[in-house]
């Protein structure tokens, strides 16, 4: 499963925040790699999301989705019947 948000109607403040070198969190100064972070106004969504979690992570609970799971699992072992269908 994939989610794939397309955000519109974006703030000049949020842009500008985006384009400020000094909100950017690098390994060090000036490097190539700094992970993303997102503007304040969007805080109140964020903290409403839910993280994706690997099918295989047994130590989770029983909060995922249980169907998509089982036939993930049965496509894998026997692949020419999920070409089927």
């Amino acid at each position: 499963k994939v989610r794939i948000w397309k955000i519109l109607n974006v703030s000049k403040e949020s842009k500008e925040w985006a384009s400020d070198p000094s909100n950017r969190k690098c390994d060090v100064p000036g490097s190539w790699y700094c992970p993303g972070s997102y503007p304040p106004g969007l805080n109140s969504i964020l903290s409403k999301k839910k993280d994706f979690q690997q099918l295989e992570d047994f130590n989770r609970g029983g909060d995922g989705d249980d169907e998509y799971t089982k036939q993930y699992f049965e496509n894998l072992r026997d692949p020419e019947t999920a070409r089927r269908k």
